[in-house]
C-alpha cells in the first residue's frame, strides 16, 4: 500500500464523525460492443418498472445507486445494439451487484430468451462477513418463523430461546426494520414481528459492521420488507398441526392446535410511480410452547393418601372433591382427582395478528418510501401449569402490541448523489392482569367483589383474602377462584404472579448524505431517537386490601393510602404513580433516554482492492440517576419505603468515538480476502438501571435479598473486533467462506455491594455495576453448493470459545452474598457452544423435469447440530426452598450453592435435530399456483437435553429423592410419605414444574411437530 493512501486511511479515522441503516445497494458495470470490443458510450442502463437508471462513461461503465434490496429486471440499450435483458437480479442493501452487458448489433437476432441472473457466490465488494438471506431462501426452509432461521447462521446462538451473536451477551444485538431500530430498549430483545412472507432479504452482520450501524456490540439483524410490484399480485397460504385431536397422540406426536394464515397483496395504485405491498398473517396455538409433556392422574380412590388439603395449606383438613368448585375437565366427579392432561400445556395459549406493508412513490428524482410493522397479540401466561391446574379460570392473561412506522424521503440529487431524510415512530405496550378485573387493580384484593364473581373469600381479619392455596403431600395447587396476579409476592421475586403494564415509545430521525465520487461513495448522516418509557408492576394486593381492612384510616386519607401502597404492594413505578395512574412528572415521572449519532464511511471500490473506512459518534443520555454518597442513601421521615430524591442526581450524558475499517483484496473474481477491525459501543439495557422509588428505596434499604439488583450510574459497554476472512468460489456453482474473529469486550454489568456506613439507615446492599469483561474468538465456515442437477445445498459451521468473568448481569451474586472474591478470571460462558452448526438440503425436480408425478416435487432437509453449553455442577443443602422445589439449586438464589469445580467446567451433551419439508407445485391453469407441502420438526423425535440439573449434571435425575441424607427429612414430614414421593416424580421429574419455577427454561428440547400446508400464489 502506498504512502499516499496510508495517509488518506489515517485522515478518514481522524475525522471527527456523523447512523442510519442503509436499505439500499447498487448496481454497476460496463457496456462493450460485441464486434468491435469497444467501450459503448453514452449506453442507457434501466432498472425495469422503477426510474432507476443511467447513462455510461466514456469507458463504458455505468453506476446505479440507491436501489431498495430486491429482486429486478434490468435492460440495456444503445443506438443500433441490443441485449437481452437480465432478470432476478439480486440487489442487496449496502453491497455492490455487478453486472455486465456485451451488446450485440441490431440485424444479429438474439434467441427469444431472457438472462436469469443469479446471486453471485463471491460479493468481492463485502468487506466483512455478511449473511443474507432472500424469501426464497425462507420459503424452503422447514421451519417457521425469522428467529429460527438467524439461528442457523454461523456466529449465532440460541439458546432458551435468547439470540447470543459471537459470544455476546442477548442484549447486545441490535435489530432493524426497514432501517429503523427495532429493539427494545428495556430488555435488547426484538420489539417487532415479521411475517416471513414480507420479507425481502434480512442480513445478520456478526460484529465488524460499518460506521452507519450502533447501539449493539455483538452484530446487528437487519430486515428489509418487500416492495410493491408492476403487476397485482396475491398469495394465501394457511398451515396447520391439526390432523388428530388434541391430547390424542398419533404419529408418535400430538397436535398443539396450530393454524397460521398468510394473506400477501401486491400491485401498482398509479402505474409504476406508486406501488404498495401488504402482508397480513394471523396465528393461533392452543399451547404455545410445545414441549415433552406426558400428564397424569391422581384420584382419591387410587392415591397412597386422599387428597386433603395438609400443613400450610389455606384451609388445612379440606379434601378435592367434584362440585368444589373446580374445573370438570380436571376432575374425575366420581372421588375428585388432579389430572394433568397429556401433550397440550393448558391455558397456554397465543393468538396473534400482523400486519406489514410498503407504499413506494417514485417520482424521479424524488422518491418516498413508507413502511410499516405492526402486531397485536393475546396470550395465557401459565409458567406453572401444575401448580395451577385447579384454577386456570384466573391464569394471567398477556396482551401485547407494537408499531414501527418509517417515511423515507429521497432526492437524487444527481444521478451519482442524493440524499435522505428518515423519520420514524416505534411504540410497544405490554401488559399482564388478571382475566377478571383486568386495569381494576384496587379489585384484585376486594373481597366484596370478587364475591360478587363467586369466589369466597374467608379469614380476612387474619389476613387470608382470596382462596389460598391446597397443600396436597406438601405440593401447592391453587385453589379454585385464587388470585395468581397480583397475588402475595414480593413484586419482582414471583414466576408471572405480578400486574404490570408497559408503554414504550420514540420519536426519531436521521438524515443521510451520499455521493459517488469516481472509486469513493461517501456518505455521512446522523440520527436522534428520544424514547418515553412507562412502567408499572405490583403484587401483594391482597395485603393491601388487608391493611385497607384492619387500619381503616389508611384508606379514608389520601397520604396514608399512598404510603400503603408503597409499603404493602411495593409497586414498580415510573411514568405512573403507586396506583398505576399515567402521570408525567416528579421523581417517578417517564423515563426519556436519548440516543444521538454522527457517521462518516467512505467505501472505496478498486479493482484490486475495496477500502471500507469510517468512524461513528455515539451520544448516550440513559437518564439515569447516581447517588451522591451509595454508602448513605437517605429516607424521608426514616421510611425504608420512600427514598429521599435529594440523595441522588441526574448521570451525565456520554459520548464516544468508534473507528471502523474494512479491507476486501478481490485477487479474482472467485477469490477475496477480507479484514476487519472496528470498536463497538452500546447502552446497558434500561431494565437494569430503572427502577420505580417504592422499590428502589426497598432495595438499597438492604432488607431483603434481591435476586436482579439494580444498577445506578451505569456505563456503556465496549468491544474491540477483528475479524479475517477468505472466500473462494471453488466452481461455477460452489463457493466457500472462512472467517476468524477476535473480540474484547470491556465494561459488562457486574454484581457488586456497596457497604454502609456506621449508623445509616440502610443496610449494605447489592448493586450493578460495570466490571465484567470477556474475550471471545471463532471460526465460521460456509459452503454454498447453488442449484445444479436438482440439489441445492448449504453448510454452516462455527466453532468458538467464548469466555468471561460473568455470563450475564448476576452471575457473580453468590460471590458478593458468600463475601468471597468476584470473579476476575474468564471462564467459559454459560451460553459457550463450542460447536454448532447446520446442514441444509434441497432437492426439487424443475418445471418440465421428471414426468407429471415428479414434476415440482421436492424436498427439504435441515440437519442442526450443537455440542452443548457449559454449567458448573453444584452442591449445597436445602436452603429456602419449600418441599415443593427439593432444594433445588438454581441461578436465582445462590446463597445455598456450593460449586464442586472450576466455573462452568462442565458441558451439557451434544444436542442433534432433523427436520424435513416435502412439497408438490402444481399449476391451476389462469387461476393460481399451488403448492402443497408438509413439514415435519425433529422428524426422528430425538429427545435433545438443551439444560441439566446442576447437582447431578443429568436432565433426569435433580439428586434430591435419589440423596436419601437430602430428601428423607422431607420425605417423610406430616403428610408426605410415599404420596410425596409419587407427586414429586410425576410433577417435577416427570414435568420439571420446580425447574420452570426457579430456574426458567426446560430441560429438554422441543418434541416431533407435524404441520400440513397449501400456498396459493396470483
Amino acid at each position: 500500500m502506498n504512502t499516499g493512501l496510508k495517509v488518506y486511511i489515517l485522515c478518514l479515522l481522524l475525522v471527527p464523525g456523523i447512523l442510519f441503516a442503509g436499505t439500499a445497494g447498487k448496481i454497476r458495470g460496463k457496456l462493450t460492443l460485441k464486434d468491435t470490443h469497444e467501450p459503448a458510450v453514452g449506453a442507457n442502463v434501466l432498472v425495469d418498472g422503477t426510474t432507476y437508471g443511467a447513462s455510461t462513461d466514456a469507458d463504458g461503465n455505468y453506476l446505479i445507486l440507491n436501489i431498495p434490496a430486491g429482486s429486478y429486471t434490468v435492460k440495456a440499450s444503445f443506438v443500433g445494439y441490443h441485449a437481452p435483458p437480465v432478470i432476478n437480479l439480486k440487489v442487496t442493501a449496502d453491497l455492490t451487484t455487478e453486472l455486465n452487458f456485451e451488446l450485440v448489433p441490431q440485424d444479429v437476432e438474439l434467441p427469444a430468451v431472457q438472462i436469469v441472473a443469479e446471486r453471485p457466490l463471491v460479493n468481492k465488494s463485502a468487506t466483512n462477513a455478511v449473511r443474507v438471506l432472500g424469501r426464497e431462501d425462507l420459503q424452503g426452509l422447514p421451519v417457521r418463523g425469522l428467529t429460527s432461521v438467524f439461528a442457523l447462521q454461523p456466529g449465532v446462538v440460541l439458546q432458551d430461546n435468547n439470540v447470543y451473536i459471537r459470544g455476546g451477551r442477548s442484549d447486545e444485538v441490535g435489530f432493524y426494520v426497514e432501517g429503523a431500530s427495532s429493539r427494545n430498549i428495556l430488555n435488547g430483545g426484538n420489539a417487532v414481528t415479521i411475517i416471513p412472507e414480507a420479507v425481502e432479504e434480512f442480513q445478520i452482520q456478526a460484529g465488524g459492521y460499518n460506521a452507519e450501524y450502533g447501539g449493539a456490540n455483538a452484530g446487528i439483524i437487519r430486515q428489509q420488507l418487500r416492495s410493491g410490484t408492476s403487476k397485482y399480485k396475491a398469495s394465501y397460504s394457511v398451515e396447520s398441526d391439526k390432523f388428530t385431536s388434541e391430547s390424542n397422540r398419533s404419529l408418535n406426536t400430538y397436535s398443539y392446535g396450530y393454524w397460521n394464515h398468510v394473506l400477501t397483496l401486491s400491485g401498482p395504485v398509479v402505474g409504476d410511480h406508486l406501488k404498495f405491498f401488504f402482508a397480513g398473517e394471523n396465528q393461533f396455538q392452543r399451547d404455545r410452547t410445545p414441549s415433552l409433556w406426558n400428564g397424569f392422574e391422581f384420584p382419591n380412590a387410587q392415591f397412597p393418601s386422599p387428597l386433603i388439603d395438609g400443613p400450610g395449606g389455606g384451609r388445612e383438613g379440606d379434601t378435592l372433591f367434584a362440585g368444589s368448585g373446580v374445573p370438570a375437565s380436571s376432575i374425575d366427579p366420581r372421588y375428585g382427582t388432579v389430572k394433568i392432561p397429556n401433550g397440550l400445556i393448558p391455558s397456554n395459549f397465543i393468538n396473534r395478528y400482523t400486519a406489514n406493508g410498503t407504499v413506494i412513490l417514485d417520482n424521479n428524482p424524488y422518491i418516498v418510501r413508507f413502511g410499516v410493522a405492526l402486531t397485536w397479540q393475546r396470550r395465557g401466561d401459565n409458567s406453572l401449569p401444575v401448580q395451577n391446574i385447579l384454577d386456570q379460570s384466573r391464569l394471567p392473561i398477556r396482551e401485547n402490541s407494537s408499531g414501527l412506522y418509517n417515511l423515507k424521503f429521497t432526492h437524487l440529487v444527481t444521478p451519482k448523489t442524493f440524499y435522505e431524510i428518515n423519520l420514524n415512530y416505534f411504540n410497544f405496550r405490554d401488559k399482564r392482569y388478571d382475566p377478571d378485573f383486568q386495569d381494576n387493580i384496587m379489585a384484585y384484593g376486594d373481597s366484596v367483589e370478587n364475591a360478587k364473581l363467586g369466589y369466597t373469600y374467608f379469614n380476612y381479619m387474619n389476613g387470608q383474602l382470596s382462596p389460598n392455596e391446597y397443600r396436597f403431600y406438601g405440593f401447592p395447587f391453587a385453589r379454585p377462584g385464587e388470585l395468581i396476579v397480583g397475588g402475595s409476592s414480593i413484586t419482582g421475586l414471583g414466576v408471572g404472579t405480578n400486574y404490570f403494564k408497559l408503554k414504550q415509545s420514540y420519536v426519531g430521525g436521521s438524515l443521510d448524505f451520499t455521493t459517488q465520487a469516481n472509486q469513493h461513495e461517501i456518505k455521512v448522516g446522523g440520527s436522534y431517537n428520544r424514547y418515553t418509557v412507562r412502567f408499572y408492576s405490583v403484587g401483594r394486593l391482597e395485603n393491601v386490601f388487608s391493611t385497607f381492612i384492619t387500619k381503616p384510616d389508611s384508606a379514608r386519607d389520601p397520604d396514608a393510602r399512598v404510603r400503603t401502597m408503597r409499603s404493602a404492594a411495593i409497586p414498580n413505578n415510573y411514568g405512573y404513580d403507586v396506583f398505576g395512574n399515567e402521570t408525567d412528572g416528579g421523581f417517578d415521572g417517564p423515563k426519556n433516554p436519548k440516543f444521538g449519532a454522527l457517521y462518516l464511511q467512505d467505501k472505496v471500490e478498486l479493482n484490486d482492492l475495496i477500502i471500507n473506512a469510517g468512524v461513528r459518534y455515539d451520544y448516550f443520555d440513559t437518564d439515569d440517576r447516581e447517588f451522591i454518597d451509595a454508602t448513605n442513601p437517605g429516607f424521608v421521615n426514616g421510611d425504608i419505603f420512600n427514598l429521599d430524591p435529594s440523595t441522588l442526581r441526574q448521570k451525565d450524558a456520554f459520548s464516544a468515538v468508534s473507528p471502523r475499517l474494512g479491507l476486501s483484496f478481490p485477487v479474482s473474481d472467485r477469490t477475496v480476502f477480507h479484514m476487519q477491525y472496528g470498536k463497538f459501543i452500546q447502552s446497558p439495557e434500561l431494565n437494569d438501571i430503572y427502577l420505580g422509588s417504592p422499590q428502589l428505596s426497598l432495595y438499597v434499604s438492604g432488607r431483603n435479598f434481591i435476586p436482579t439488583p439494580v444498577g445506578l450510574g451505569l456505563d456503556p459497554e465496549r468491544t474491540t473486533q477483528y475479524e479475517v476472512g477468505f472466500t473462494q468460489q471453488i466452481t461455477n456453482f460452489s463457493s466457500f467462506d472462512i472467517t476468524g474473529f477476535y473480540k474484547d469486550i470491556k465494561g459488562q454489568i457486574q454484581v457488586s455491594k456497596i457497604t454502609t456506613q456506621s449508623g445509616a439507615l440502610a443496610r449494605s446492599y447489592d448493586i450493578l455495576q460495570n466490571g465484567d469483561f470477556a474475550t471471545t474468538k471463532g471460526l465460521e465456515f460456509t459452503l454454498t453448493l447453488r442449484r445444479t442437477n436438482r440439489v441445492q445445498a448449504k453448510i454452516n459451521y462455527t466453532l468458538s470459545d467464548a469466555q468471561g468473568t460473568g455470563s450475564n448481569t448476576t452471575s457473580g451474586i453468590s460471590s458478593v452474598e458468600n463475601a468471597s472474591q468476584i470473579p476476575t478470571v474468564i471462564s467459559p460462558l454459560s451460553f459457550n457452544q463450542t460447536h454448532r452448526g447446520s446442514i441444509n438440503v434441497d432437492y426439487h425436480f424443475a418445471q418440465d423435469d421428471g414426468g407429471p408425478i415428479l414434476e415440482r416435487l421436492g424436498a427439504n432437509i435441515l440437519f442442526t447440530f450443537n455440542s452443548g453449553h457449559n454449567y458448573t455442577k453444584v452442591a449445597g443443602g436445602l436452603g429456602q426452598t419449600g418441599p415443593e422445589d427439593g432444594g433445588i439449586l438454581y441461578d436465582g438464589d445462590p446463597r445455598n450453592r456450593r460449586p464442586l469445580e472450576a466455573i462452568n467446567a462442565s458441558t451439557t451433551p451434544w444436542n442433534f435435530n432433523i427436520d424435513l419439508r416435502i412439497d408438490k407445485t402444481f399449476t391451476i391453469p389462469d387461476l393460481f399456483e399451488v403448492n402443497a407441502y408438509i413439514y415435519v420438526q425433529n422428524l426422528f423425535d430425538t429427545k435433545n437435553v438443551i439444560n441439566v440439573y446442576g447437582r447431578t449434571g443429568n436432565a433426569e435425575d435433580d439428586g434430591f429423592l435419589s440423596n436419601p441424607d437430602l430428601s428423607d427429612q422431607i420425605v417423610n414430614g406430616a403428610g408426605r410419605g410415599d404420596a410425596y414421593v409419587a407427586m414429586y416424580q410425576a410433577a417435577n421429574l416427570g414435568l420439571r414444574q420446580h425447574y420452570w419455577r426457579n430456574q426458567g427454561g426446560d430441560l429438554f428440547g422441543v418434541p416431533r411437530q407435524i404441520r400440513f400446508g397449501v400456498r396459493l400464489e396470483y
